[in-house]
């Protein structure tokens, strides 16, 4: 059964694909029912024979990869095309900032920065303040105007949301990675905090929301039940979640969120995917969506430069247990 890749993306194949093994016939059956979610069936303990596609007949296959889908597969006999072709699209098969290539579509609300994907060092997007009454730091309007709307809502619900960070400068991330690295390792830095070039909160597109520190059990909070409920219906994500680490390279932060559009937002929320999942699971002939305009901003004055010349509030005073991605 040849699945659409229009089909297959809308599905999205979700996590447990990378955990276990797909089987090409419990696929097929998926699709055609049109389940929400990934039944047990999918799952199998072993590849069944004949029943895995090949390689070339996944949609989300890029032929510029096959040698390394090869090598994958070759180093994991035990894995599916499938799984071996998704792992080789997030980046997995090289070690984290190994083999990194250079955003080329930095103004996309989508755009896909990790460690083996980073921002130019002069990239310096438009943001505006968040508002006196909605925390500290700066978004991109779009960004900025749906946190506050959020805002709005979950203190409709008597919860309280703040942004307590938000856009941070090449610089200043740089600094801030330097920081961590005079009193912890690199290795256990890099599992909290981002290189320079690596922050998504260089986007402008992401911010810590209440807290920024695991000592505070954001995620045992009122806050992020209603986050988790109901972040996507305002364009955001949870960036980092529990249980993806191995994906995304940094621990578990509940408080991290990121701007990407409602429709993707829903998606990913919905299927539990994190961005890098979103991306490998793309259908290949698609390219990476062009930036997509701000919303009209009613009050163009309030719309500040985020080059270096302009006034940014510092950031947070570090203690020993809080990761500045």
């Amino acid at each position: 059964m040849h699945i659409p890749a229009s089909r297959l993306l809308s599905l999205l194949l979700i996590p447990p694909v990378l955990g276990g093994v797909l089987t090409w016939s419990a696929l097929s059956a998926w699709a055609a029912d049109g389940a929400a979610q990934v039944p047990a069936a999918l799952l199998t303990p072993a590849r069944t024979a004949g029943e895995a596609p090949a390689m070339e007949d996944l949609p989300f296959y890029r032929p510029e990869l096959a040698g390394r889908y090869g090598a994958c597969q070759a180093a994991h006999p035990d894995w599916t095309a499938a799984r071996s072709v998704l792992w080789v699209n997030m980046g997995l098969d090289h070690p984290f900032y190994t083999g990194t290539d250079t955003v080329e579509q930095p103004d996309s609300l989508t755009v896909l920065v990790n460690k083996y994907r980073l921002l130019p060092a002069d990239y310096a997007p438009q943001v505006e303040s968040v508002g006196a009454s909605y925390g500290s730091g700066s978004l991109r309007p779009q960004a900025a105007a749906a946190f506050r709307a959020m805002a709005d809502a979950a203190r409709a619900d008597g919860i309280s949301l703040r942004s307590v960070s938000a856009y941070r400068s090449y610089a200043r991330q740089e600094s801030t990675y330097n920081r961590w690295l005079s009193q912890d390792s690199q290795a256990s830095v890099d599992t909290y905090s981002a290189r320079p070039g690596a922050s998504e909160h260089q986007t402008g597109l992401a911010l810590d929301i209440n807290v920024a520190s695991l000592k505070a059990h954001f995620e045992d909070t009122p806050a992020y039940a209603w986050l988790a409920e109901h972040c996507a219906e305002y364009g955001f994500i949870l960036r980092y979640p529990q249980g993806k680490e191995h994906i995304t390279g940094y621990q578990f932060e509940p408080w991290h969120y990121r701007y990407v559009g409602v429709e993707v937002a829903q998606v990913c929320m919905d299927r539990g995917l994190t961005l890098e999942e979103y991306f490998a699971l793309r259908p290949a002939q698609e390219e990476e969506p062009e930036a997509a305009p701000e919303a009209a901003d009613p009050e163009p004055a309030q719309t500040e430069s985020a080059a270096p010349a302009q006034p940014v509030a510092p950031d947070p005073q570090p203690d020993p247990d809080l990761p500045m991605i």
